[in-house]
């Protein structure tokens, strides 16, 4: 009989109690060196199988299906994971580090659930009960079979430290390479079932010396799959098209290329996809033109070109670059509006009344020539009352009549409970060797970008009902309403900056923004609201959009960099020539979630690009001024400390409490104070602070503040480094000085 068949057996007995691996060997009468080792490799064998499960304490027993769940984890840098369950509704469970077994960051994993010691000695005092916890049974599935990190060597063999936060093993790399030490790495993870035995895997591709200008970027983008260069035979597909017009290509399009169109774009814009106009209306009112490059002549669908599209969903935008959806031939040649050029473009005329109010509206197929390529800066000169902003005279004079007519419609849409919030940003700027310059709060012309918004919020409306009227299968962009534990949140969370409202609406929503207004919480109170806000996504159903307060809503006008908008051109296109739709439901369905995923990661890689660049700022400061202090503001409060953010670089970090030495101080129930033990309220969300570095850790991706009246008496002391020698016969790190008995 295997060892497998003798191991189900016992642990499958009445009678039998967990055991540790130890404890299973000696009832198996297993005394050899290598039966033992034989006989470890094939327990993990049936854990990793689901037969047996890892139980407290490294004990082993059959699994509890009935008590097992399945999901995905979330490694948190600090210690610990998170589960999040599969099923909707399900509560989230803490997972130790003991009990990770041998899940990676965001593994697809079996756990079985328990409740901790810990939880059940407060329970017994009385006190609330904390939540269960869990350990993880079998990994489902890998989120990555690659990660990326930081070469490095012994005498004995290579390793890498992983770039991801969550990442805290160790990979061991064949060195076949002659890679140097401390470059950045691409790694492929062999299968490891074994948590005591080391994870390891082979070098991919080296990137480069770390300190090397754009090789931490490089890092994020390889960490995440993406490839930033476009595959050889896409490129030749591109090159192909010409950026000339070709007069097949008129056939069916109406001609507006006397008509005075332009462009207003940032100043730092490689591309321009759309383009505007405006005229009086012959009945009363303005004809307001919306004209997009007509990115869908060029990328036809089943094209190499339209499958590297639709894989990668959308462009991306991080700090020192932009991962285009499309090849630079198409994006800054051939489709992009340039001025004085001819360009196709598909075209939406929307009949204004003089306030603003929509009246009518047809789309088509349209070429036209651009007379000019505005900027955002020379637009809000232009609103501010300045005369140097070298706008052309012909231009100028429709910018005179659209201003205005603009802030009507702004006023309406407000007006019918359109959510006015601003979305703090920050600009970076960096040197030529990759390191941060400045660092200022975007401070974007606000009413220059308001006036191509309003244009193009109506186009969208236009288009989604023009697709809404075929009755057949569409894609939309939507935005789900906050749910009650959000609208709850929201509300307690602006109770505690001592705004008197409990919103359940839109227009409660914006009274409570007006109330906040010019008031020292305003900027706490935005961030409240916003992170108790659902994402807007792409669907096949039309559910509105909460935000915008648009019962009919898409996402038309930006082909060259949301692939979904590229599928909505190609429908309207069959829409307005009364054909069949060049698309099923079952294939909206999938663009709509998988573009919804790209969009997101593409969110999540700007989010890290950013925090990468401003941690290493605050590091280099850190190191060069011991003393320097910052002016912040709490914006959350946790059961360990208070975050704090930066209105200036809106960098967060923890000031635990444990650091504040005056006082003793808990978290509220509802996480919105910090007060002493005898209920003396010393903290509150929105308060301002003023804070000092503590640790900066770029590895694990957080940022740690001490208040700055606390600096003197909690002084900061770099930890004394032990060197950690390699065991002459396993080649595994050794401590030097004597073990500690236990």
């Amino acid at each position: 009989m295997t060892f497998k068949k003798q191991l189900l057996k016992l642990l499958a007995s009445p009678n039998y109690r967990p055991m540790k691996q130890h404890e299973l060997a000696r009832a198996l009468h297993i005394e050899s060196k290598s039966q033992r080792t034989t006989f470890r490799h094939e327990l993990h064998e049936l854990e990793r199988d689901g037969k047996i499960a890892r139980q407290h304490k490294n004990r082993w027993a059959l699994p509890d299906s009935e008590n097992q769940i399945s999901g995905t984890i979330r490694i948190m840098p600090k210690g610990g994971a998170i589960f999040i369950p599969d099923q909707d509704g399900e509560a989230e469970i803490y997972i130790g580090d003991k009990n990770t077994g041998t899940a990676l960051p965001d593994d697809q994993v079996s756990i079985e659930v328990f409740h901790s010691e810990y939880a059940a000695r407060r329970e017994r005092r009385g006190q609330k009960e904390m939540r269960a916890e869990g350990r993880v049974v079998k990994v489902l599935k890998r989120a990555s079979q690659q990660t990326v990190g930081l070469l490095k060597k012994t005498p004995y063999y290579s390793y890498i430290i992983p770039d991801a936060p969550g990442f805290r093993h160790d990979v061991r790399v064949e060195n076949k390479q002659d890679i140097p030490e401390n470059h950045k790495v691409l790694v492929k993870l062999n299968a490891w079932n074994d948590p005591f035995q080391p994870l390891t895997g082979s070098i991919l591709e080296d990137l480069g010396a770390s300190d090397a200008p754009g090789v931490d970027i490089d890092s994020l983008l390889r960490e995440a799959g993406i490839e930033e260069e476009f595959p050889a035979n896409v490129i030749q597909e591109a090159e192909k098209l010409s950026d000339g017009i070709v007069p097949e290509q008129l056939k069916g399009r109406r001609d507006l290329r006397d008509a005075t169109i332009f462009t207003i774009d940032p100043e730092s814009a490689k591309d321009y996809d759309d383009a505007i106009s405006i005229e009086p209306h012959p009945e009363g009112g303005w004809l307001l033109g919306v004209h997009i490059a007509d990115v869908s002549t060029f990328v036809q669908p089943g094209t190499l070109l339209d499958q590297e599209a639709f894989r990668r969903g959308n462009s991306i935008y991080l700090v020192d670059r932009a991962v285009m959806m499309l090849p630079k031939e198409l994006t800054t040649k051939v489709c992009s509006l340039n001025p004085l050029n001819d360009h196709l473009v598909h075209s939406v005329e929307l009949h204004l009344g003089s306030d603003g109010k929509m009246l009518d509206y047809e789309s088509f197929p349209a070429v036209i020539h651009s007379k000019a390529r505005l900027t955002y800066t020379q637009v809000q000169q232009f609103i501010d009352g300045g005369t140097s902003h070298g706008i052309p005279e012909p231009v100028l004079q429709r910018l005179e009549n659209l201003c205005p007519l603009v802030r009507k419609i702004r006023a309406a849409r407000v007006a019918n409970g359109s959510i006015e919030i601003n979305t703090p940003e920050i600009e970076i700027k960096l040197n030529d060797r990759g390191k941060v310059e400045k660092m200022t709060p975007r401070s974007e012309a606000k009413d220059a970008y308001q006036v191509v918004e309003e244009c193009m919020l109506l186009a969208n409306r236009a288009v989604a009902e023009i697709l809404i009227a075929t009755e057949k299968p569409s894609l939309y962009r939507v935005h789900e309403e906050p749910d009650q534990e959000q609208w709850d949140n929201m509300g307690m969370e602006l109770q505690a900056l001592g705004i008197p409202k409990l919103p359940q609406t839109r227009q409660e929503i914006n009274e409570a923004i007006q109330m906040a207004k010019g008031t020292p919480v305003e900027y706490t109170a935005n961030l409240a609201i916003l992170r108790n806000f659902k994402r807007a996504e792409y669907s096949s159903v039309q559910t509105g959009h909460f935000g915008l307060a648009f019962d009919d809503y898409t996402h038309f006008t930006s082909p060259i960099r949301r692939y979904p908008d590229l599928i909505i051109h190609r429908m309207l296109k069959a829409a307005e020539k009364g054909g069949q739709l060049p698309i099923s439901g079952n294939q909206i369905d999938a663009i709509a979630t998988h573009c919804n995923d790209t969009e997101r990661q593409a969110d999540e890689l700007e989010r890290k690009s950013i925090d990468k660049k401003r941690m290493e700022y605050y590091r280099e400061i850190m190191d060069t001024s011991a003393t320097a202090t910052f002016k912040g503001f709490i914006v959350s409060i946790k059961g360990k400390g208070m975050v704090v953010e930066l209105p200036d670089s809106l960098q967060r970090g923890m000031v635990t409490f444990a650091s504040i030495t005056s006082d003793w101080l808990e978290a509220n129930e509802n996480m919105t104070q910090a007060k002493t033990r005898g209920g003396k309220v010393r903290y509150t969300i929105g308060d301002e602070v003023e804070v000092a570095l503590a640790k900066v850790d770029i590895a694990r991706g957080f940022v740690d503040f001490v208040l700055a009246n606390q600096v003197a008496a909690t002084p900061r002391r770099r930890p004394r480094k032990r060197r950690i020698q390699p065991d002459l016969k396993t080649g595994r790190p050794r401590h030097k000085g004597k073990r500690r008995r236990r």
